[in-house]
């Protein structure tokens, strides 16, 4: 996990905070309350999220996958080499939106599975709305993941300005569908369009920084679905590791550099608009990488290697083990 360096007096609150609890979420509310005070100033903040990306599998870390915007953020910023998240995907994003433990409202365990009616409990304050009272303008691209099947749980009505992007767990990069279910939308309308996810949600996180007026501070969580299962990548993409044998690890290499790239258009737009200097840049992963196939959510890996590394930690999504928690 690593966030990009800003003013000093920013950086030092959120370096402070989040070495003193260990999540970056107090951080995050730390801004929130010091706005409401009118006692700091308000950076934009750009949170981007991996989803069960492997702690080796960046270059900074030693991977032999390609990742030099991801790199680029680690080198001139701070590397929280000892943050520790949810070991899975819904909890840790709850976490985030919330500031709180997930077992204080009933998220503690497992996911929200795509057939379940449950949410993140309507009655707890999420970031986005803190944000949106603190004068930010609040924008949501990609996976939300804290409920699905009622749209009092989804990101506009949860204090998101704007959504676009995918309710559920996971879902065809190219059909993007779960289940055979479209799963597309874009605020609360379901969009129908052609294109890889990532490079779709890149696309789009780029014009909503494009079209920002600078005056008003911007809150934009891009929450990637790479490299989550099942694992896919334009041709383009796999041509760049032709080396790896595994077709598996092939794929899963050429999505997190996807991935990649579209991060490197987001920090390029940022300095187009000129608000990098007074942007908080996060990188992070929701949990570990998956080693194990029946957390592979709708996608059947029963008989794939699964191609995550958490390198020296062991285990991994699902595990408490810091492979699960790093």
């Amino acid at each position: 996990m690593l966030f990009k360096k800003g003013t000093d007096e920013v950086n030092s609150l959120l370096l402070s905070l989040s070495l003193a609890v260990g999540f970056l979420t107090n951080s995050l509310w730390g801004i929130v309350e010091a706005a409401e005070r009118g006692a700091a100033p308000r950076p934009n903040i750009v949170y981007i999220v991996a989803d069960d990306l492997g702690w080796k599998d960046v270059g900074f870390h030693g991977s032999d996958i390609k990742t030099p915007n991801i790199d680029s953020l680690a080198q001139a910023g701070a590397r929280l080499e000892q943050f520790y998240v949810q070991p899975m995907c819904t909890p840790t994003r709850a976490a985030l939106m919330t500031g709180r433990y997930p077992f204080r409202y009933g998220l503690q365990t497992l996911v929200i599975p795509t057939p379940s009616k449950y949410g993140l409990p309507t009655d707890e304050r999420l970031l986005p709305q803190a944000l949106k009272e603190a004068g930010y303008k609040t924008v949501m691209v990609g996976k939300w993941h804290l409920g699905h099947a009622d749209r009092k749980y989804w990101p506009r009505q949860r204090g998101f300005d704007y959504h676009y992007g995918a309710m559920v767990g996971a879902i065809d990069y190219f059909t993007h569908s779960s289940g055979k279910v479209m799963d597309w939308f874009r605020n609360d309308k379901p969009v129908r369009e052609e294109g890889y996810v990532t490079q779709l949600l890149g696309k789009d996180a780029v014009a909503q920084i494009m079209e920002h007026d600078p005056k008003t501070p911007l809150f934009l969580y891009l929450a990637f679905t790479a490299p989550h299962s099942p694992y896919q990548a334009p041709q383009e993409y796999l041509d760049m590791y032709k080396n790896i044998a595994d077709p598996t690890r092939r794929a899963y290499a050429a999505m997190i550099t996807s991935m990649d790239d579209e991060i490197g258009k987001v920090v390029a737009a940022l300095d187009k608009k000129k608000m990098r200097e007074n942007t908080l840049i996060v990188f992070m992963s929701d949990n570990g990488g998956n080693r194990l196939a029946m957390l592979a959510g709708d996608a059947d890996v029963s008989k794939l290697k699964l191609p995550a590394d958490n390198g020296p930690y062991r285990g991994g999504k699902g595990m408490l083990y810091e492979g699960g928690t790093e």
